[in-house]
């Protein structure tokens, strides 16, 4: 849904648009950042109710809404069950924009009543984040959008990217860290990074006297009470994750492979842990270098592949959550168990070196 409402923003005169259903919940959303979540779930509820009560008034379902304000306008199109909703300029080009517009809303139609039809759960369904997920949301983004201003990157990694990424992060609301926001950098930036978080009231946090050194570093904000954890080009767990290739100045988080090979590098690696790897893989498609919104699987099937140690916690990993997710959720996780099978077959299978294959026979011997 999403890449078909991206689509469609990139009309003449389009800003934004979304999906929400009959109850004014959020199905996918393109936005621009600018745009508050909380204030797109009351915008959502609104329509849903305005057209709700147009339906009972005139006894017959309302086709299309168009709301024109002092410097926008809000057109909505019913899709079956659901909305359309299109922010936009307010002088468009509306036959125009209805006669782009038409096969979308016929391609939508029929993912809507895909997702009916394979009984999607309505705790899958896009939920308004709690008020403390929302300060979180709105906190991280307004440290990249200040730092973006200085030429400075700082992306949302962990919890905290999946709170800006992923659709279903309402899902795990209560399992996501709600006192530490992480963040990647560049080394070369550290002092620039400082200089930004100070600015917006953070300080370096110190261990026994000592500011901590290194590519790992702590910072809090006293009047807000948050945590900030930012790491600089590397991610050091059982073994050492590079993104310094990965950062982006226009992005608000790391890529979605990186995403995933973070959480299934997490230490320990838990219950709360599987579930935010299930949100992840769930909430996207696999794919392969330059698609934004898929899981470039050849960056993960190529450090496994290079690395026994990468393959083997990688692996072991992504099997628990598959495990976890089969016995708890069943055919709700239909989805996740396909991508999550087939991610883990090619990983398998991916041809390794010679080298590789020796460090795994020593490690085996070990163990034993």
């Amino acid at each position: 849904m999403e890449e078909i409402l991206k689509s469609i923003n990139t009309m003449v005169g389009v800003s934004g648009s979304f999906i929400c259903d009959s109850k004014g919940r959020i199905l996918s959303v393109a936005m621009p950042d600018t745009i508050d979540e909380s204030m797109l779930y009351n915008v959502s509820k609104t329509v849903s109710q305005t057209l709700g009560g147009l339906a009972s008034t005139h006894r017959r379902k309302i086709g299309e809404l168009d709301l024109v304000y002092g410097q926008g306008r809000l057109i909505t199109r019913n899709i079956g069950e659901s909305f359309l909703c299109i922010l936009c300029v307010r002088n468009i080009n509306v036959p125009l924009l209805n006669l782009s517009v038409n096969m979308a809303v016929k391609k939508l139609a029929e993912m809507v009543m895909d997702m009916k039809g394979r009984g999607i759960e309505e705790t899958e369904i896009r939920e308004k984040p709690d008020s403390s997920s929302q300060l979180l949301i709105t906190e991280t983004r307004s440290i990249i959008s200040k730092a973006r201003e200085r030429g400075v990157i700082l992306q949302a990694t962990g919890d905290a990217a999946i709170r800006l990424h992923c659709s279903r992060a309402a899902l795990m609301a209560s399992q996501l860290d709600e006192q530490v926001i992480q963040m990647a950098g560049r080394d070369k930036q550290t002092t620039q990074i400082n200089q930004v978080l100070s600015d917006l009231g953070y300080s370096r946090e110190r261990i026994l006297g000592v500011i901590p050194a290194g590519r790992h570093l702590r910072f809090r904000h006293p009047q807000k009470q948050l945590n900030l954890e930012l790491f600089l080009d590397v991610m050091k767990m059982r073994v050492q994750l590079d993104f310094s290739e990965s950062l982006n100045l226009y992005d608000d988080t790391l890529p979605l492979a990186d995403l995933v090979l973070w959480k299934l590098l997490h230490t320990p690696f838990d219950e709360q842990t599987e579930k935010a790897v299930y949100v992840i893989i769930s909430d996207h498609e696999l794919g392969g270098p330059g698609e934004s919104e898929k899981v470039d699987i050849t960056r993960i099937i190529g450090l496994c592949a290079g690395d026994w140690e990468w393959y083997k916690t990688i692996t072991d990993h992504l099997e628990k959550v598959i495990d976890w997710a089969d016995k708890e959720l069943g055919d709700n996780a239909a989805v996740f168990l396909e991508r999550a099978r087939r991610l883990l077959q090619l990983i398998k299978d991916a041809p390794k070196s010679d080298a590789w294959r020796l460090k795994g026979i020593l490690d085996q011997e070990t163990s034993i």
